[in-house]
């Protein structure tokens, strides 16, 4: 058993493992203080119990990944199908917008029956029809039609880049949920086993009460750890039985659904191998949220230059055929005509949109830039808090193994004789603490190496 222990803690604390990726002075400091915890950590004992440790593999292979979890959210989950029909109405109305400047052409028909009296000889009255057919084509010369494209051009990219922000956002959220069950289904089984050596801790009391070899008081203090144990349990097994049913919503799934989990779970690799200003730089490279402002800037300048064309010509080409039985008129003529429409007064109409389009450029600009100090600060965050939680599971490993090596020698002093009751049960909560604290530490490192990946792009 003591080699056991020494070798898992050995391989976990290698400073190859562990001082290779020290980043700063509290880390290395860390790796320094490693070998020194090994040599506590090796001394000779006889260990009863080895409390298991988070594997992050905790419900098996063939499970679902956290890839086909995250795929399967993306393709039930309303939101994103929200999203996905305003990037086909964005399509649809660049669509619009490009098929105005292409060539149009119109007809119109109008056939009339008419009576009149004929105030020049020979007849009287008559009655007669006309048919006149007219068609009319719009001249595209003006820029109104290509700003109004490049207006809609815009709106599709912002509509892609918030497309592309609600599918993050729901990775985030089921990356998380995934962690979270993991993480409970861990700390359920930590809570199994604190239960299981407190009752076996109870028992090996009573037994020894009624050998007569310890007081009626040992057996009480005994019960204490149990009874909190055992509320540990019951509130562990709760936890979990919430975090399914988030899981659960988040992929479309009855709440009821027990999903395996394949728990596939990557802690070997470094968070932060790029610096933190290129950190900065690369996450606003691929926020969508600043793709989605600087396209909405430039449709707000399309639409600027558009309304201060408000009154630019419009030019168009007619020919019409009217044919008529009135006697007094032409039979048949044929007309060609160009016209040109001028806007001469609007009452204020276009200084009035100017003036909004250029407050609604003022601020798709202003939003641009709070898009922009939201990604550094996001992504600052991200970094500093997954190489914070790296080092503290770092720390939290040893502390978890120095804990449970004092929790092994003291249990074997009591059984000894050398230590009271009191020292084991102190040792024995320091231990579920400790353990709580890495299981906890482990998953927190795991999800913020993640979610810093997201925000960084780095898994396109």
């Amino acid at each position: 058993m003591q080699h056991d222990v020494c070798f898992k803690i050995g391989t976990a604390l290698r400073p190859s493992s562990i001082c290779g990726k020290a980043q700063n002075r509290s880390h290395a400091t860390l790796c320094c203080l490693a070998p020194l915890f090994l040599n506590i950590l090796c001394a000779p004992i006889s260990a009863q119990t080895v409390t298991r440790q988070p594997s992050l593999n905790v419900t098996g292979i063939g499970g679902i990944t956290i890839g086909a979890a995250v795929n399967e959210a993306l393709a039930a989950n309303p939101t994103v199908r929200s999203a996905a029909q305003l990037v086909a109405q964005a399509q649809a109305r660049l669509g619009q917008a490009q098929a105005q400047r292409r060539l149009q052409i119109s007809l119109n028909s109008a056939l009339s029956g008419s009576n009149a009296d004929v105030i020049q000889g020979p007849p009287s009255s008559e009655s007669f029809g006309t048919l006149q057919n007219t068609i009319t084509i719009p001249l595209n010369v003006g820029n109104r039609s290509r700003l109004a494209a490049l207006q809609a051009d815009a709106q599709v990219a912002a509509a892609l880049a918030q497309y592309e922000a609600a599918r993050l956002s729901l990775t985030n959220q089921v990356e998380s949920a995934y962690y979270d069950v993991l993480r409970k289904d861990d700390i359920l089984t930590a809570a199994e086993d604190t239960q299981a050596e407190a009752q076996r801790q109870l028992d090996d009391v009573q037994k020894r009460n009624r050998a007569g070899d310890v007081p009626d008081l040992d057996v009480l203090r005994a019960q204490v750890p149990l009874a909190s144990a055992n509320a540990a349990l019951y509130q562990a097994r709760n936890d979990l039985a919430v975090a399914r049913e988030t899981l659960d919503d988040l992929l479309g799934e009855p709440l009821d659904a027990d999903l395996r989990l394949a728990g596939d779970i990557d802690t070997t690799s470094s968070p932060t191998e790029r610096t933190l200003d290129e950190s900065r730089l690369l996450a606003v490279q691929n926020s969508p949220d600043v793709r989605a402002s600087d396209a909405a800037v430039r449709a707000a300048e399309a639409s600027l230059a558009a309304v201060k064309l408000s009154r630019e010509p419009a030019y168009s080409l007619q020919a019409s055929d009217a044919r008529s039985s009135d006697l007094t008129s032409f039979s048949r003529i044929d007309t060609i005509q160009a016209s040109v429409t001028i806007p001469l007064s609007d009452g204020g109409l276009a200084t009035s949109q100017i003036q909004e389009a250029e407050a609604a450029l003022k601020q798709a600009q202003s939003e641009a830039e709070i898009a922009r100090h939201s990604a550094q600060m996001l992504v600052s965050n991200a970094y500093l808090t997954a190489e914070s939680n790296r080092q503290q599971a770092v720390a939290s490993k040893i502390a978890l193994d120095i804990a449970q090596t004092t929790y092994d020698k003291t249990a074997l002093g009591y059984q000894n004789g050398l230590y009271p009751l009191s020292d084991v049960l102190n040792a024995q909560v320091a231990l579920g603490a400790t353990r709580s604290a890495y299981t906890q530490a482990l998953y927190d490192s795991a999800l913020a190496a993640r979610m810093l990946e997201n925000l960084l792009g780095a898994k396109k």
